[in-house]
């Protein structure tokens, strides 16, 4: 008898394990863990505080990314979180039904991932880390009257595609003209060079992994050649050198995306929820390259910047 009891605890205590009520919920990261996912965690655990994150790590590798998704599946998560252009599509492929927030995606309605930015039309809603190129130029304007603009991209990541797409745009209505600066490997990036003798005034960055790994010597030889450079990414501003970014709040981003989460782990479908691109955006200014270029901040400029490097 005693033995029959001990048999049937522990068949309710398996099935209590299986009906456990909190939100699991599987975080594919194409880059590091960062503001927008530790934001986006504590945003779910004020509705969900024992919610249960499985981080999962693609370090850039689609390859790896693609076996992640497989340990993922046999886990049965109740939402996919992903970062990155790249690693939503990948896993919006494999994984039709299940619902998806994305953030840090620079236009997904013309990448495909959503049908318009009021409804999905699929399994997925999110936040876009879009900052309008315009904005970001015409805050560097204030700084330097550039005519010929060089642009560092990287034309196998569609993020950064899209914001020469921008700048490509732009260019009439801002009266400047933009050099291409392909770059796609780090060999490619050790043969650059850059002059004022190119007849360049300024070289914008756009936000690429790739770029942001090579930024120091990238900005290294943009400030020898006393060029003031503009960055798609805080990183390159606080820690690489480059002198403006006009940049978006990731911190913001994980939030905005942490209550689409809980509408979605409340019965909403994800189709239902609009995805949104921030309002608000952070401006960074680097005061020891301003001075290293000898150029002039206007005082406005400053009074408004959310971070200076001193």
């Amino acid at each position: 008898m005693i033995r029959l009891l001990l048999v049937l605890m522990l068949l309710l205590t398996k099935a209590a394990d299986a009906a456990e009520p909190y939100p699991s919920i599987a975080m594919f990261e194409w880059q590091q863990d960062d503001t927008a996912e530790s934001s986006f965690r504590s945003g779910i655990q004020k509705t969900f505080p024992e919610a249960r994150f499985y981080v999962y790590s693609a370090a850039e590798s689609p390859q790896l990314l693609d076996r992640l998704l497989t340990v993922a599946a046999a886990r049965q998560h109740d939402l996919y979180y992903v970062s990155g252009t790249t690693a939503t599509l990948a896993v919006l492929v494999r994984e039709p039904n299940r619902p998806v927030i994305f953030t840090m995606v620079h236009d997904p309605v013309a990448e495909g991932i959503i049908a318009s930015w009021e409804g999905s039309e699929n399994n997925a809603s999110g936040i876009s880390n879009r900052v309008p190129v315009r904005n970001q130029l015409k805050t560097l304007k204030r700084i330097v009257d550039f005519r010929r603009l060089g642009v560092l991209y990287n034309p196998t990541n569609p993020d950064s595609r899209q914001q020469v797409q921008e700048l490509t745009r732009l260019q009439l209505f801002l009266a400047f003209t933009l050099v291409h600066i392909p770059v796609s490997a780090p060999d490619q990036a050790q043969n650059l060079k850059f002059s004022k003798d190119d007849k360049l005034d300024a070289v914008y960055l756009t936000r690429d992994p790739l770029i942001e790994r090579l930024g120091d010597g990238l900005l290294e030889r943009i400030n020898q050649a006393g060029l003031p450079s503009l960055a798609a990414d805080m990183t390159l501003v606080t820690h690489k050198g480059a002198l403006l970014g006009l940049v978006p709040d990731e911190y913001r981003i994980g939030r905005m995306a942490a209550l689409s989460a809980v509408k979605v782990l409340n019965g909403q479908p994800p189709a239902a929820i609009p995805s949104h691109s921030l309002d608000f955006f952070m401006v960074a200014l680097n005061m020891q390259t301003a001075r290293r270029l000898a150029v002039q901040v206007p005082f406005a400029l400053l009074v408004m910047a959310d971070t200076i490097v001193r």
